[in-house]
C-alpha cells in the first residue's frame, strides 16, 4: 500500500518534457546552452530517459495528447513514491485522485533512476541545469489538491528540488495517454522507491 498521497507542487509545460535527475548532477545538464534540448526533441515518444554525462536522468510530463500547455501536478505518497500526473476533464481533483488510483501493472517500465545526493531536481529540458540558463528550484511544499487547472503564472516557472530520504534509486513506470470516460484523460509517471514490491 502506499497509503495517502500529499500535493507538493506543480510544473508548467509547453509541451517540453522535464528532467528528474539527482539534484548533485543537475549541471550536467545544459538544454540551453548546449544541443541537450535537441536531443529531447529527437527522441521517439517510449524514450522515458536519457543519458546526462556517465548516468542517467528520467524524463516526465508532457504528453501532448492531454494538452499542449499543460500543469504537471507532483503528488508524493506515504512510501515515498513520487507521481507527476497530466490531467484534463471537468473535475479536476476527480480526475487526479482517478490517476493516482489507477493500477500500474500494465504501465510502460524506463530505466531505474540513481539519486545518490538525497535530492531529485526536476526543471525543465529546455533550460540548464544550473547557471545563468537554468531556473531557480522550489521546495516541494505540501499543500491542497487543486481545484481547476487553470492558467500558466505571470512569473517565469521554477523547477522543483525533492527530498529524497533514505531513497537512493526509484523504479520509473510510465503511463501514457488514458481515458477515464468521455470528458476525463490522464497521463502518469511514477518513481517508486527501489525494492517497492509493487
Amino acid at each position: 500500500m502506499r497509503g495517502s498521497w500529499v500535493h507538493v507542487g506543480r510544473l508548467w509545460t509547453n509541451g517540453e518534457p522535464f528532467l528528474a535527475i539527482d539534484a548533485m548532477r543537475r549541471s550536467e545538464w545544459c538544454g540551453y546552452s548546449n544541443d541537450d534540448f535537441e536531443r529531447v526533441v529527437d527522441m521517439a515518444p517510449e524514450d522515458t530517459t536519457i543519458s546526462v554525462g556517465a548516468g542517467r536522468a528520467a524524463l516526465v510530463g508532457g504528453d501532448g495528447v492531454i494538452r499542449d500547455d499543460s500543469w504537471i501536478e507532483v503528488v508524493q505518497s506515504e512510501d515515498g513514491t513520487l507521481a507527476f500526473v497530466q490531467a484534463s476533464g471537468p473535475d479536476y481533483p476527480r480526475v487526479l485522485a482517478a490517476a493516482l488510483e489507477y493500477p500500474d501493472a500494465e504501465d510502460d517500465e524506463g530505466d531505474d533512476l540513481a539519486v545518490g545526493s538525497g535530492e531529485l531536481a526536476v526543471f525543465s529540458t529546455a533550460l540548464d541545469g544550473a547557471g545563468d540558463y537554468s531556473a531557480p528550484l522550489s521546495p516541494a511544499r505540501p499543500g491542497p489538491v487543486p481545484i481547476v487547472h487553470g492558467p500558466p503564472q505571470r512569473e517565469p516557472d521554477p523547477g522543483m528540488l525533492i527530498q529524497t530520504g533514505d531513497t537512493t534509486a526509484y523504479l520509473f513506470k510510465i503511463r501514457w495517454y488514458t481515458e477515464l470516460d468521455d470528458e476525463s484523460c490522464f497521463a502518469r509517471w511514477l518513481l517508486i522507491p527501489a525494492g517497492d514490491n509493487r
